[in-house]
Order: structure tokens, then sequence, then C-alpha cells
């Protein structure tokens, strides 16, 4: 019965695999980060070996690059067994770290948001239970608007005629 399991956990994670998108295992570059999800996962089997204190937690890492000032959102799920999921962190090529919580299982999203531009790693930590588990989780990252000079200019002319306006209708004093 446990091979059937895993057998059927490989094709799945293969088929996955195979399909119209790459996803990126542990330790590997999910790239620059733009408005369109990038897929990552990982995956452990419980049973490569004795069970031992501390073996079932995990914390893989992903490295990515931002172009420009962004928010970076996304969320993890779990794609095979019954992974729970204890945090996700992003930290800067200077060590500046933000971590989300994911202690809530019916809230596994993260945003993190006005990152400058540079290189940064992001850690999906957690528990994985005896046996084979996987999960799955995409991020993507909106750029921090910027106003155009024209229409900062547009608001500073309105804002004037604005003033020019209400001074005219003043009673002189």
């Amino acid at each position: 019965m446990k091979l059937n399991v895993k057998l059927l956990a490989a094709a799945a994670l293969v088929a996955a695999s195979s399909s119209s998108f790459a996803v990126v295992e542990p330790g590997g570059d999910l790239g620059t980060l733009d408005q369109y999800p990038v897929q990552f996962g990982g995956y452990r089997s419980g049973a490569e070996r004795a069970p031992q204190p501390g073996d079932r937690l995990f914390a893989d890492d992903f490295t990515f690059t931002l172009s420009s000032a962004a928010s970076v959102i996304g969320s993890v799920s779990n794609f095979f067994g019954d992974t729970s999921f204890s945090s996700v962190t992003v930290t800067s090529s200077g060590g500046q770290t933000w971590t989300k919580s994911l202690t809530d299982i019916n809230d596994l999203t993260f945003n993190f948001a006005n990152l400058a531009a540079g290189s940064y790693t992001l850690t999906v930590g957690g528990v994985f239970p005896l046996g084979f588990n996987a999960y799955s989780g995409s991020a993507y990252a909106t750029t921090t608007p910027v106003p155009e000079p024209a229409s900062m200019a547009l608001a500073l002319a309105g804002l004037g005629i604005v003033a020019v306006l209400s001074r005219r209708r003043r009673p002189n004093a």
C-alpha cells in the first residue's frame, strides 16, 4: 500500500512538472518576478529513514530578484499529504527580513509590500508528517505605482486654480 501511494505521488509530480509551466524546486531560482505567477514546490518522504526529533521540520529556500520596487504576493498549499506551514520569510541580500506567520490554515497567503529592487530569498517553513508529502506555491510581483510627471503637474495646476478662485471670492476686509 505504501509503495502504491509513493508511485501515485511520483506520477502526479511528473505530470505536474511536464505541463506547460515548470515548478521550481527548493534551492532553485524563481527568476525576476513580475505580474505573472511563478510556481514553486517541495516534497519529502518521511519513510526515507527512521524519524528523529526535528526531522520533519523544513525550511525550503527559493531565490528571486526584483527589477524595480514592488510588492511580492503569493500563497502556498498542500499538493499531496498533510503539510503544516509555519511561515514564509523574505530576506534581502543586505540581510533585512520580513516574515508572515502561516499558522491559520484558512489563510496561506503572503504579501510583502514595498520591497526595493534587488536580490531576495523566499523561505517556506513548516512540518511534514510521516509519509510522502508535497506542497506547491506561487509568487508574483506588482510594481509600486509611481505618479507620472504630467499627472503631478496637472494636480498642482488644479490646486493652483482652486486657490486663485477661492481668493477671488473672498470679500475684502
